[in-house]
């Protein structure tokens, strides 16, 4: 097991460590305005662990069935992003209750994308998703209904009464817009 050490800047007291899983990606995030949140990977590679300083407990959020490989923590610490070793999915929790708040679907079930980046507004109404396909996807947080403009055209009604992977596939909801770049090199 792996350790981190939160510190006090002042006089550099220890407050806190957590243990974690060997994280050679440096997977962490801390809350930019109000009180102190950090996330960090729990002791297995599927969970992320929240602690709140206002409230001096850690919460452990199962975050993926698979490793976590990104996560995001909104300005204000209340709300966490998470997407794992497959790319095709992430999920948004709230930090207080660890509870699902949504599932937000990019690509293919059947293509892993590594996900760089999440990246949520300052104010916490829009998720930005960066991967390796080139691919910049914007989630709406706040409306979830513009998420499913890019959803397949069957009825809402006739998804969800199918089971299995259909259900799970079409469910989740979609990015509200999706922009393409381009590798520059440099040849010089």
């Amino acid at each position: 097991m792996q350790k981190i050490s939160v510190h006090d800047l002042m006089d550099l007291r220890l407050l806190h460590q957590i243990e974690t899983e060997p994280n050679p990606k440096g997977l962490w995030e801390i809350s930019l305005s109000g009180r102190m949140v950090l996330v960090c990977l729990g002791r297995d590679k599927a969970e992320v662990r929240v602690l709140h300083d206002e409230v001096s407990w850690i919460r452990v959020i199962k975050a993926s069935d698979l490793d976590v490989t990104c996560v995001a923590l909104s300005n204000n610490g209340r709300l966490l992003a998470a997407a794992s070793t497959k790319g095709t999915l992430n999920r948004l929790f709230d930090t207080l209750s660890g509870m699902l708040l949504q599932e937000m679907r990019r690509g293919s079930a059947f293509e892993r994308t590594e996900i760089h980046s999440l990246f949520f507004c300052f104010d916490a109404e829009w998720l930005a998703v960066t991967s390796n396909k080139g691919t910049v996807d914007i989630l709406s947080l706040k409306d979830a209904k513009r998420n499913n403009m890019s959803l397949p055209s069957l009825s809402y009604n006739k998804v969800t009464s199918n089971a299995g992977i259909l259900r799970k596939y079409f469910i989740p909801e979609w990015p509200t817009a999706r922009f393409m770049y381009q590798k520059i090199y440099n040849t010089s």
